[in-house]
């Protein structure tokens, strides 16, 4: 199934059995009345007018009625966009769906330029978060089980929107058996509009060992302070112990300019470790960058 395509507010519109408050039903009679009242006054030339002016405060009516005494209907307007103030324009599609314990949350982001027009890069992300987030809600359906507790929730957030930079993150968290947390950042470079990874940001190789090992500093530092803070390092089982950065390594900037590198859960520690960040001084990869 493809969940761009529902048809819930119409399916709430044809099932949903909506009890008005009488305040409703007094506004509504009111507007009646009125119009009856002055119905000998209008000139057969102003009776069209008077028709769409009608429909107007109907729908309206209908429109408040709604959105206050339906929560279907309320939950399910989010759907539409909603234009953000910020300089990158993001509108957000909500969906959710459950079935006894096994539900589903989705904040499924579009970005925009403030102009409201579209680019490339702004179609590249949009389609990688469609596919990302369609890929969530098939595995969920094919796991789906009312007997078993299945729990799927993805946020997004505006963490960075400078005339430099723009960064929006994902976070993918998941309750089975067991939990899992996961992030997926998108960086856009403004002076160039395009997505950029860690690696594009640095001519020489040895920008990876060099944020590496000050990554493994900082364990080390984190881990002496807190003996409940563990980080695999230098373990005997290479495949768990924490060695190098990815090319593609999760990261964004922090107010301070500094590089971030995040590691989602499970990623360098156990699952109390949480999804740990680095904060890397940019002394210390600076004659690296490009």
């Amino acid at each position: 199934m493809n969940f761009f395509e529902d048809r819930k507010i119409k399916k709430i519109a044809r099932d949903e059995d909506i009890k008005a408050p009488d305040k409703y039903l007094k506004s509504v009679e009111r507007t009646l009345n009125d119009l009856k009242n002055n119905e000998e006054k209008i000139k057969p030339i102003w009776s069209n007018i008077r028709k769409f002016n009608y429909a107007i405060a109907m729908a309206m009516l209908m429109f408040v009625l709604l959105t206050n005494v339906s929560p279907k209907f309320a939950y399910a307007m989010q759907e539409l966009p909603i234009i953000g103030d910020i300089v990158k324009v993001i509108t957000i599609r909500n969906y959710f769906d459950k079935d006894g314990n096994s539900e589903i949350e989705m904040e499924i982001p579009n970005i925009k330029n403030d102009n409201n027009s579209q680019s490339q890069t702004n179609e590249n992300v949009n389609e990688d978060v469609n596919q990302l987030t369609q890929n969530i809600l098939d595995k969920f359906y094919a796991e789906e089980n009312s007997e078993n507790h299945l729990s799927i929730k993805v946020k997004s957030d505006v963490i960075e929107n400078n005339k430099y930079w723009f960064t929006l993150k994902l976070t993918i968290s998941e309750l089975a058996a067991s939990s899992d947390l996961k992030y997926k950042y998108y960086n856009i470079d403004k002076r160039t509009d395009e997505i950029v990874k860690l690696s594009d940001l640095f001519d020489d190789e040895n920008y990876k060992k060099a944020i590496s090992e000050e990554i493994k500093k900082q364990m080390v530092s984190r881990m002496e302070k807190d003996k409940d803070v563990v980080y695999w390092i230098d373990e005997e089982n290479e495949e768990w112990s924490f060695s190098m950065i990815e090319d593609n390594q999760n990261f964004y900037f922090s107010n301070k300019g500094n590089i971030v590198i995040v590691f989602d859960k499970y990623e360098v520690g156990p699952g109390a470790t949480g999804t740990p960040e680095f904060e890397i001084n940019k002394q210390i990869y600076e004659k690296y960058l490009k």
